[in-house]
């Protein structure tokens, strides 16, 4: 991956100027384009502010901020900028419309071995691919906000994406410090089906008077959102056994009828099969016997760093509102 070194982002948005900001601080020359300058100027004050804060935090040291602006290029002239290219972002607004000529115009002026990205979170890639001179560069990418902070990137490929481009695009996010994970090109991929559903309870749950959103906000952040920092749900269902998970989802559903509730057949299949997590060694991770105490520990030094996170937002919060 040595050679890629000129990275161009297409678009200035809340999303591109922050996935700019990540490449330059890995010492990648980037050329930031939008359609108006006055979009490059906002995007130019949003990633200044952006690396203020990071000093602030300590996160950078205040020599290392002027080089990071300096490795950034903001212009209006797109096609000039991707003959420039060895790799291309796309970050512009979620509108099909917009998005699948400007994969046709990129593929028209990018040379034939540079990877050609999207970072939108819903649509279908092969939308891109189709209309794309050399379909099996074509990828997505989805990034999560706040770009230079947020680890995961969703890696989706179309079905004429080749094996080198999804290799080359895991191998370089892995250098920008990210968190790649391929998933199948699916409406909503795999976060957005989650969390969608997960919001769609919670408005179903404000709007049946259960409990305000602020309460909800309040449960969801020291229950399951407390522990979903360190653990994904397969691994958090294995720990609390899965054949509680099967009853409580049973009771639900015979309760309130709701088809998200219905025990899955894979749930079912694994219960009926004993395989119920970490009490008895198989679930949907298997554990040797001597893991097993061991995982149980390394839970809880994981939810302990982070409880003791969470006390020390509190006590802030708390003084904040006493001021």
């Amino acid at each position: 991956m040595e050679e890629i070194q000129k990275v161009l982002v297409v678009g200035a948005g809340v999303m591109g100027h922050g996935i700019a900001q990540v490449f330059a601080q890995h010492c990648l020359n980037v050329i930031l384009v939008d359609r108006k300058e006055a979009l490059l100027q906002r995007a130019r004050e949003w990633i200044r502010e952006n690396l203020r804060f990071m000093v602030e935090l300590d996160e950078i040291k205040d020599h290392q901020v002027k080089p990071i602006l300096h490795r950034i290029r903001f212009q209006t002239d797109m096609h000039s900028a991707a003959k420039e290219a060895d790799y291309v972002l796309e970050a512009i607004t979620e509108d099909l419309d917009l998005k699948k000529p400007l994969f046709q115009q990129l593929g028209a002026v990018c040379s034939g071995n540079v990877i050609l990205a999207s970072n939108t979170s819903s649509f279908d890639i092969g939308e891109f691919s189709r209309v794309t001179r050399h379909p099996e560069r074509v990828i997505g990418t989805h990034w999560f906000h706040p770009p230079p902070i947020t680890p995961c990137v969703e890696v989706i490929p179309a079905e004429s994406t080749s094996q080198s481009t999804i290799d080359q695009t895991l191998a370089f996010l892995e250098r920008m410090g990210k968190y790649p994970t391929v998933c199948k090109n699916a409406p909503g991929f795999v976060a957005n089906r989650i969390q969608f559903a997960m919001v769609a309870e919670a408005l179903a749950i404000v709007e049946e008077g259960l409990a305000s959103p602020k309460e909800v906000d309040r449960i969801v952040r020291s229950s399951f959102g407390f522990r979903l920092s360190a653990y994904g749900p397969f691994e958090i269902a294995d720990q609390a056994g899965l054949d509680t998970y099967r009853s409580i989802f049973q009771y639900l559903y015979d309760k309130l009828k709701k088809e998200q509730f219905r025990p899955s057949p894979l749930l079912d299949r694994l219960v009926d099969q004993r395989k119920l997590g970490l009490k008895n060694e198989k679930g949907f991770y298997e554990y040797r016997s001597e893991e097993v105490q061991e995982t149980k520990k390394q839970r809880d030094r994981k939810l302990y760093r982070r409880l003791r996170l969470f006390r020390d937002e509190r006590i802030k919060e708390r003084r904040s509102f006493n001021e």
